[in-house]
Formats: structure tokens, C-alpha cells, sequence
């Protein structure tokens, strides 16, 4: 390694040439003589960029050293030469990842998992050790010219990088901004959950070829970092599955807490994405995914858990008494105010002077009265009131409990209170996706709405069903086999009328939910009684009234819940599903007088 000349120095580092630059400083490629090797030399000449002082920056740079894994590059040293900061890393021979995007294009699912795998597993040994890199982007990872393996550059000074902000009246940006996440630019904590965002953009850059973010004008890119605003038909363009556009949202969240929160979590996902593709059926896998999903979020597993207490205290094996059951209802306060209020609605209380105590309320209505009660209440809290169409989903849900329960006192009535409940649940999965996974929701629909079938949309945007999502958390949550098996949908055609009490319940549980629907259709307002006698036509074997008897049904239930929507906090006069089923009936009682006065006439 000897020239006849010899070589510019710092400190012992001999500079071989300059690799490159930017804002913070220069870079050079350089020659240790002490361990006879290349190393990479990153000389700090802009101090003002960082607004510390040569001492904190070294000590910053010093805390990344603690990072040992193959894809990570080390630092070999940070020292200060001339009072000028100097961190020697391991000199790397091959590209950055952008420029091999741009040398590559678009690379295919499995390619840009391989890759995107092995930078997560080098994310996850910093962040075990409490260590953020904070300004991940393609051009600080580089990618081996042998071995192709991907290698993350530059922890230790991000934090400091990330510390200054954005300025884009400066002729440079602090960071790249392009894989910025939005709480670089707000007051938000900048955590591991920081890291994953910027290597969400990272894995849709590798997917599609060009940046999530990438608009023509420094402004836009900021505007659209801050709002997460991503193109998401951008993956479908390259045929991107579903689990790996889900693994990219749960990624790519605005609100840093709603979002995946540390390469450990992310590094679990993508070995269970990749156990997918092993599997002959991965339906049962993408199921297993979604779970994951939904109990990564805060509030689901302390919901869930109350949903629990209350099935167990209530299990027909379960011998606990009344004020068990009582005290597992008041250690929630929500739950507790709401079943008194429903309790004393007009709907229960017929003139009886109410109850004053939830043990009042346990021993009046009994265990399968206050298990229908509770259950409905937790979900209806949870997911109701957060805004209108969930409200309206629930409302929904609600009512085609009180169609289902109709049908069964008709037929069976010692099953008619169990009717309500599964009729109640019977789209659980649906709500539930509504809720936690509403970028999905909105692509099923958008489907839907192209004439797609909801099944088939649901599995090319989920690879699993809202009805499998609903059973599967059913089991979690303790239900009966009962509801659960009435969760699952009826095929098309007519209806044969079943035997057994499942399968009964299983039917009321589709004809409270399929009519339900049906009435807040707009596109049937102005003929609701044809509609009525076609739907008839599927379930004739266990209702035998016809379209007039299906209004009278309809107006009957939306009665029941008027009684009940007080206690719920539901304006019926202002929530959307009320509104269109009220007009849907309406208008069938205006049907139905026309053709009495026209029988009378002849």
C-alpha cells in the first residue's frame, strides 16, 4: 500500500481518495496501517448542521459501536483530529441501495423480502440495545458487491441529525426527507417506531421501483410525509400480496403509537409472512398474521380480556355466583353505566321500577340475559361512537340482533334471546376490520363496489375472510360454539329449514343481518315491498310472511331499538343506518296503504 508520494493523513488514517459528501461533511476511503485495512473516514465539517459541539458528536457516534451484527457496518473509532469530529467505519466495496434501485427497477416480492429481511435483523440488534437510527434511507445502506448482502451505514449520528429539524428554505435538508417519518416534523417523540417508518418507504421503494414520497416539490414531500400519504394502488400495479401490503401498513402509520413499534416486532412479522409462502394453505396463516395484527394494538388485549371475564363468569359449566359476576361487571366503569342504563331502558324495564344495582340487574335478568347484555355493550363501546360509519355498523349489527330474535320467537321461543346475540355478532369479523384495519376495509368495499363478490375481495385483499377474522376471535373471546357457528355465512339460493338448534341459529342470525342490510339499501327506497318478496323467496322455509309482514317487521325492530338507542347514546334521528332504514320502511307503509286502498276500491 506504499506510493512513491506520500499520503494526507488523519491522524494515522492515510486518505486514499474522496467517496463522496454531503451537508454534514466529507467522506473519504482510507488505509489503517496499524490493522492493515481499508476503512471508511466521514469527517465532520459542518458542526453548525448538527448544533452541538466536536465532544457531543464523538460521544453519540461512540454509542453505535456497541452494534455487532453482519449487517450493520461497524465503527472501528470516533475520535476528534484537529478539534474536528472523525468516525472510521468499515470500509464496504459495492452500491448504495438506491443506486442499485435505480440499476435494478422494481424488484419482485420475494427479492425485496430477502433483502428487506436482512436490514430488519440488523435494525433489530440496535434497537434491542436501545439504539434508533433515525435517518434510515436507501443511501445509507449499502448493498455488498460479492455477496449482495445489504449492510445499514451511519448509526450514532441520527439522533443529533434528527435533533435539528427540517428547514426547506436551506439549500440542504437535514436527514432525507423523502424517508422522514411524520413525527420528525411535529413534536412526536422520535422512538424505534421512527425507524420503522422510514424502512416501510424503504420496502415500497424496493417493491415499486420510485419513493412513496415522490413529489416534484420539497413542500409537497413534506406535506405528504407529515400526513403519511401514501399511493397504495401503487402495489397493486406490481401485484404486491396481500400480507405484504399489510406488513407495509401496520408500517406506515401517521400515528407513531397505532404504528408497529420496533424492528423486533417487524422482524416477527416477516418470518411469519415467510412461513406463508411454505405453506400449501396459507390461509390458516394469513388468519394467524391478521391476530398478530390486532393484538399488537393497545387497547384490543385489555378489551378483549373483558370480553373474556364476562363469558367465563357466565359459562353454563361455570358455577360462579351472582356477585362474582357483578364485581368482574364493575370493575369496568363504561360497562357498568351502560348496562344500568339498558337495564332501566323502556326496552327491559315494563313498568317493574327498575333495578338500582348491577346484582339487581344479574339476579332480574339472569346469566344468558346479562352475557347477551355485556358482550353487546363492550363491542358497541369499543367500536361505537368513534365516528359515524362505526357507529352505523354497530347500530346495524344491533338491529339485525332484534330481526334474528324476532324470527326465533316465532319458530323456537326458549332460543330467541341466544338468536339476538348471534345475530348480533354474526359480522364481528366485518366490525372488527372496520375498526383496526380501515385502509383494508375501504379496499374490500372499493371491490365490492367494482362487482366484485365480498368474499372474493376479502380474500384477494386479506387471503382469509372477515367471517374467519370473527370465529377465530370468537374462540378467543370465550364464545359459545353456538354463535360462532352462526357466524358463518348461508349460501346463495333458497333456504332449506334446518334441524337442529345451531343450524336455526345460524339462519336467524343471516336473515336479521341479510335484511338489515337490504333496508338501508338507497337504491330500493322507492319499491322497498318487491324487494321484501324476494328476499322472502330465500328464507320462505322458516318465515312465511311476506313483503307486507317483512315492513312490519322492519318498522317492529327499529321500535325495539328506539328504546334501547337512549341508553346507547345513539341519536336515531341522526345516525346514518337509523336514518336509511327508517325511510325504507316509510316508504313500505306507504306501499302497503296504497294497496289496502286499492283493495278496497275493487
Amino acid at each position: 500500500m506504499s506510493d512513491a508520494a506520500p499520503r494526507p493523513k488523519i491522524g494515522r488514517f492515510e486518505l486514499i481518495q474522496r467517496l463522496g459528501g454531503g451537508l454534514q461533511g466529507k467522506v473519504y476511503l482510507g488505509w489503517d496501517p496499524m490493522l492493515q485495512r481499508k476503512v471508511a473516514i466521514k469527517v465532520i465539517t459542518n458542526l453548525a448542521s448538527y448544533g452541538v459541539g466536536s465532544q457531543e458528536v464523538v460521544a453519540e457516534a461512540r454509542i453505535s459501536a456497541k452494534i455487532a451484527h453482519p449487517n450493520v457496518i461497524p465503527l472501528y473509532e470516533a475520535t476528534l483530529f484537529k478539534n474536528t469530529p472523525v468516525l472510521v467505519f468499515e470500509f464496504v466495496e459495492g452500491t448504495t441501495l438506491k443506486q442499485a434501485i435505480k440499476d435494478h427497477g422494481p424488484y419482485n416480492e420475494n427479492e425485496a423480502l430477502s433483502i428487506m429481511v436482512r436490514i430488519a435483523v440488523g435494525l433489530k440488534a440496535a434497537h434491542e440495545q436501545g439504539i434508533v437510527h433515525l435517518d434510515l434511507s436507501p443511501n445509507n445502506i449499502m448493498i455488498e458487491k460479492e455477496s449482495g448482502r445489504p449492510r445499514i451505514m451511519d448509526f450514532g449520528l441520527a439522533r443529533l441529525t434528527a435533533a435539528t429539524g427540517v428547514d426547506d428554505t436551506q439549500s440542504g435538508l437535514v436527514g432525507t426527507p423523502r424517508y422522514m417519518s411524520p413525527e420528525h416534523l411535529t413534536e412526536h417523540d422520535l422512538t424505534a417506531a421512527t425507524d420503522v417508518f422510514s424502512l416501510g418507504l424503504i420496502f415500497f421503494e424496493l417493491l415499486t421501483g420510485q419513493p412513496a414520497m415522490n413529489q416534484d416539490q420539497m413542500k409537497k414531500v413534506l406535506a405528504a410525509v407529515s400526513k403519511a400519504q401514501i399511493d397504495w394502488s401503487r402495489l397493486q400495479t406490481f401485484a404486491v400480496s396481500p400480507e405484504v401490503t399489510a406488513l407495509m401498513r401496520d408500517m406506515l402509520y401517521v400515528d407513531p403509537d397505532t404504528r408497529m413499534q420496533s424492528a423486533v416486532e417487524l422482524v416477527q412479522s416477516l418470518d411469519a409472512i415467510l412461513e406463508m409462502r411454505k405453506q400449501r394453505d396459507p390461509g390458516d396463516l394469513a388468519l394467524k398474521f391478521i391476530l398478530r395484527r390486532l393484538d399488537r394494538r393497545p387497547e384490543f388485549p385489555a378489551f378483549s380480556h373483558s370480553i373474556v371475564e364476562v363469558n367465563r363468569l357466565t359459562d353454563s359449566t361455570n358455577t360462579a355466583n351472582y356477585d362474582k359476576l357483578a364485581n368482574a361487571i364493575l370493575r369496568d366503569y363504561s360497562l357498568t353505566n351502560r348496562l344500568m342504563k339498558v337495564a332501566n331502558s323502556a326496552y327491559f324495564d315494563r313498568g317493574t321500577g327498575g333495578v338500582k344495582t348491577v346484582s339487581q340487574a344479574v339476579a332480574r335478568l339472569g346469566l344468558n340475559m346479562i352475557r347477551m347484555m355485556c358482550n353487546g355493550l363492550l363491542l358497541f363501546d369499543h367500536l361505537g361512537g368513534r365516528n359515524p360509519k362505526l357507529e352505523e355498523a354497530m347500530v346495524s349489527s344491533f338491529i339485525s340482533g332484534l330481526l334474528s330474535r324476532h324470527l326465533a320467537q316465532r319458530n323456537f321461543r326458549q332460543i330467541a334471546e341466544e338468536a339476538f346475540i348471534c345475530g348480533l355478532f354474526h359480522r364481528l369479523g366485518r366490525n372488527l376490520l372496520s375498526y383496526y384495519l380501515e385502509d383494508e376495509y375501504q379496499d374490500i368495499d372499493e371491490m365490492v363496489a367494482q362487482g366484485t363478490t365480498i368474499q372474493k375481495a376479502e380474500l384477494a385483499v386479506l387471503s382469509t375472510t372477515s367471517a374467519a377474522i370473527g370465529v377465530a376471535i370468537a374462540r378467543k373471546w370465550k364464545f359459545p360454539d353456538t354463535i360462532i357457528s352462526a357466524m358463518d355465512p348461508l349460501p346463495g339460493g333458497v333456504i332449506e329449514r334446518p334441524d337442529d338448534k345451531d343450524g336455526q341459529l345460524r339462519v336467524f342470525a343471516n336473515f336479521g343481518n341479510e335484511l338489515c342490510t337490504l333496508a338501508q339499501r338507497g337504491d330500493l327506497v322507492d319499491d322497498p315491498i318487491m324487494e321484501l318478496d324476494r328476499f322472502h323467496h330465500r328464507y320462505r322455509s322458516v318465515y312465511p310472511g311476506k313483503g307486507p309482514h317483512l315492513v312490519k317487521l322492519l318498522e317492529a325492530a327499529f321500535g325495539k331499538f328506539a328504546e334501547l338507542a337512549p341508553a346507547l347514546g345513539v341519536d336515531v334521528t341522526e345516525n346514518g343506518c337509523c336514518v336509511r332504514l327508517s325511510a325504507f320502511v316509510a316508504n313500505g307503509l306507504k306501499q302497503l296503504e296504497s294497496m289496502e286502498d286499492g283493495a278496497a276500491d275493487d
